[in-house]
């Protein structure tokens, strides 16, 4: 069984008068990778005996996701602001997976318990679980015509979930070909103190899975239905 991920683990020494500020530019960074496609995960880590030494860790489908990655304009323009904060030379290294491989994914099996994962997260407002669902480029309607993806879809979902609407959906058909699901979702959402926004509705979502077996959105669209 082959792997074609590829990882990199990143050493980062800001200026202590600048530290935080760099913690907090590198989670934002990681945020917008996770959007892009073959984003498999990002995380930023702080050492625990050293304060001021940060440490990133991400993995990615292919080589060319990470060369795609790097020649993000957002990526052009944070690498060469590095000298304004670190102390000393940013440490990378690049590693391939020697082993053991990741299992199969073993749940959710069934696309349709994906819907349940995002109602949960949404009444939650859990902001990182309910994009976790969703595939890195996916698109979701908020209007009628109007998609989002990336930074915009998650600074719409910050915004609507300040609102503490409730929503409950239970899928009504499932279709599947594939590695490719669609969902038609009876929902209701409830907005305080927003009638205009409160209703009921029947939509229509896209699910693929990814390289690792995981059932993930490409498209929501609570506007749309078969």
């Amino acid at each position: 069984m082959s792997n074609t991920t590829v990882s990199a683990v990143g050493f980062a020494r800001p200026r202590p008068e600048v530290a935080e500020e760099f913690g907090a530019k590198l989670v934002a960074l990681a945020t917008r990778a996770r959007t892009e496609q073959g984003s498999v995960h990002t995380y930023i880590h702080r050492d625990i005996a050293e304060e001021n030494l940060l440490v990133f860790y991400e993995t990615w489908e292919s080589q060319a996701d990470v060369d795609r990655h790097l020649d993000q304009p957002y990526m052009k323009e944070f690498l060469t602001s590095l000298p304004d904060y670190l102390r000393e030379e940013l440490k990378v290294h690049q590693l391939t997976l020697v082993g053991p491989l990741s299992e199969p994914a073993a749940a959710p099996t069934d696309p349709a318990e994906m819907n349940q994962r995002y109602v949960d997260a949404y009444n939650a407002r859990d902001i990182d679980g309910l994009l976790s669902v969703y595939a890195p480029g996916a698109q979701s309607v908020w209007q009628p015509g109007q998609a989002v993806t990336a930074a915009e879809h998650r600074d719409t979902v910050v915004e609507f979930l300040k609102r503490e609407p409730r929503l409950t959906a239970d899928v009504r058909e499932t279709y599947v070909v594939g590695d490719t699901a669609a969902l038609v979702v009876d929902w209701s959402l409830e907005v305080p103190g927003a009638p205009e926004l409160t209703g009921t509705g029947r939509g229509l979502d896209v699910l693929k899975k990814n390289a690792q077996g995981q059932w993930r959105y490409i498209i929501t669209n609570p506007f749309g239905s078969l």
